[in-house]
Parts: structure tokens; C-alpha cells; sequence
């Protein structure tokens, strides 16, 4: 098919129903929201695999949030350490143009601030933007939804890698990427809320990277890597050469390696696979189709 019309294949033939603005916040996309009606924006981050809408400790407590009576639960996150999750009460949510009333999840974000920027107020997971499909525009500054079916096929576009992904999974972008030259097969989850991109320790071995200390091309990074947990995890840094996956290509990068818990949360824990962060996707936009059915990526042009 000639590139203009994969090109063409790829816009949609409808306005979005909402289109709000995104941009980067502490390394994270992000979103202003409101809740309860009040007139105060919040900083919410967007994250594509985030599989629970979660408010932060400190904005439920101020928002009369809070359902004391409600269980608490563990959420598996980078770190080894999970995080203590607490259901809130049911209140109004707005998004822009997208008003719903929903009950978010209660949890401790601290970690996920970056030196002196403003903190994050919540994050947005794919529990609300799975119901549509969405375009992520980094370069654009735009989030859209999309009725689901909108979006097309198009150039940079696939099949969820993992067409038999069980319930846990079922909203999770998933892709086949290439690492390195010459090329290593891997699954990578597309991860927005991610501020880099993670390789497993499956990926560093097929790649022949070595983490012991007597492989120059790795270092170390001192502070780890953090979850929601806030329990750092050893992490080595790389530089990896290329980065590519069905008509899209990221140029050399540096990447983080850790044996994160959430590979063996999701079954990825012994093949290679990475966490594909916002690092490699911010200067472009990426489509997910309603249920993580199919994904596009597409770099910025010139990018």
C-alpha cells in the first residue's frame, strides 16, 4: 500500500468526542481534572497501563474522600514492595468535556514526584480510557477519545501482542518490538505513566549485556528504580542503539534494566521484555484502540 494512503488509513473520519489537553508533568503525561465540582484543577497523570484510577492520600483526605470502611488491597507495582490501595466513595468526575461519577482508588503518589515540580494529584488508568480509543498526541499536546471503531489501521499499527491475555491484562497495550542491532525479538507493554523505558533481565541477556560490573556498556544507576511501593529496585543503565516495531523506530536511547516485579506479575519474567515509558514516545503519538485491541505508533515528523 502506498504511504499516503496507509497515512490516510490512519485519521479518523470523525471529530473526537473529547480532546483534552495533555503535557508533561514530572516526566509523566498529564491531565487536569476535577472532582466533586469544585473549580480546582488537578494534575493527573495518564497512564495506559494502569489498570485502577487512583487519587492521591492527601487529595482524598481534603476531599472527603476517604471510605474508612472499605478493604484494603495490595497493588503490584515496579517496586518489590506493593502498595496499599483503599477503594473511595463514589464522586463526580471531570475530564475536560467527559463528566462521569465514578469511585477512584485511595493511594500514597509521593514517590512519583520529580525534585521541585508540582505533585501528582491522581492517576487516570486504563479502567476509564479503554472504554474509547484513544490517540495519546505528545507532540500535539492532545489526549482524544475516540468512539470505539473510530480509529483506523494505518501505518504503525498491530494486533495486541497478547491476543489471550487473561481478565488482569485485558486493557493493556501490548506490542512486539525489536531491541538492538542486530535485532532481538521482545514483547513490550506500552506504558505512559512509565518516565523510562525498563528492560528485563531476559531482554540484557539476549542483547549479551551483563550486569555483574565487567560489561562496560552497562552502568549502574545509583537510586534504582521506584514503584508505587517505594521499595527501589537494582537497576543498570544502557545505551540502546535502536529501538523498532511495525513501521516505527526510536532512535539510540538510554534504558534502564531491572528485574521489576511487574514483569513476573504479568508472565513476562523469563522472556524478553521490556516496559516501553513515555521516553520513547513523547515526541510522537500512539493510538490504543478501545480494549487494547490494536496499537500505533507513530514518531513526530523529522523526529
Amino acid at each position: 500500500m502506498p504511504l499516503f494512503a496507509l497515512l490516510a488509513a490512519a485519521l479518523p473520519t470523525t471529530a473526537p468526542v473529547h480532546a483534552l489537553p495533555l503535557w508533561m508533568q514530572s516526566n509523566h503525561p498529564a491531565i487536569a481534572v476535577t472532582l466533586e465540582g469544585r473549580p480546582e484543577p488537578l494534575r493527573f497523570v495518564v497512564d495506559s497501563a494502569a489498570g485502577a484510577t487512583l487519587v492521591d492520600g492527601r487529595v482524598a483526605r481534603r476531599y472527603g474522600l476517604e471510605d474508612t470502611t472499605a478493604p484494603v488491597s495490595q497493588a503490584q507495582g515496579a517496586s518489590a514492595q506493593g502498595a496499599e490501595l483503599r477503594r473511595l466513595r463514589s464522586t463526580r468526575w471531570q475530564l475536560g468535556s467527559l463528566q462521569f461519577e465514578a469511585s477512584g482508588v485511595q493511594a500514597d503518589l509521593g514517590n512519583l514526584a520529580n525534585g521541585d515540580a508540582p505533585a501528582i494529584d491522581g492517576i487516570i488508568g486504563n479502567d476509564i480510557t479503554a472504554r474509547w480509543d484513544t490517540r495519546w498526541d505528545f507532540a500535539g499536546g492532545t489526549l482524544a477519545l475516540w468512539q470505539p471503531g473510530t480509529l483506523g489501521n494505518g501505518a504503525g499499527c498491530q494486533p495486541n501482542a497478547l491476543p489471550h491475555r487473561g481478565e488482569g491484562l485485558r486493557d493493556f497495550a501490548i506490542i512486539t518490538v525489536q531491541l538492538g542491532q542486530p535485532q532481538v525479538p521482545a514483547i513490550a507493554v506500552v506504558d505512559t505513566g512509565a518516565a523510562q523505558t525498563v528492560l528485563n533481565l531476559a531482554a540484557a541477556r539476549a542483547l549479551g549485556l551483563r550486569i555483574d560490573g565487567s560489561d562496560a556498556r552497562v552502568r549502574v544507576r545509583a537510586k534504582g528504580t521506584e514503584g508505587l511501593g517505594g521499595q527501589p529496585q537494582p537497576t543498570w543503565l544502557h545505551d540502546l542503539p535502536v529501538l523498532a516495531s511495525a513501521g516505527w523506530q526510536h532512535p539510540a536511547m538510554e534504558v534502564r534494566i531491572s528485574a521489576l516485579s511487574v514483569f513476573r506479575a504479568i508472565g513476562l519474567e523469563d522472556r524478553p521484555a521490556l516496559i516501553l515509558g513515555a521516553d520513547a514516545l513523547r515526541d510522537g503519538q500512539v493510538d490504543i484502540s478501545a480494549g487494547a485491541e490494536r496499537i500505533c505508533l507513530r514518531r513526530q515528523a523529522g523526529g
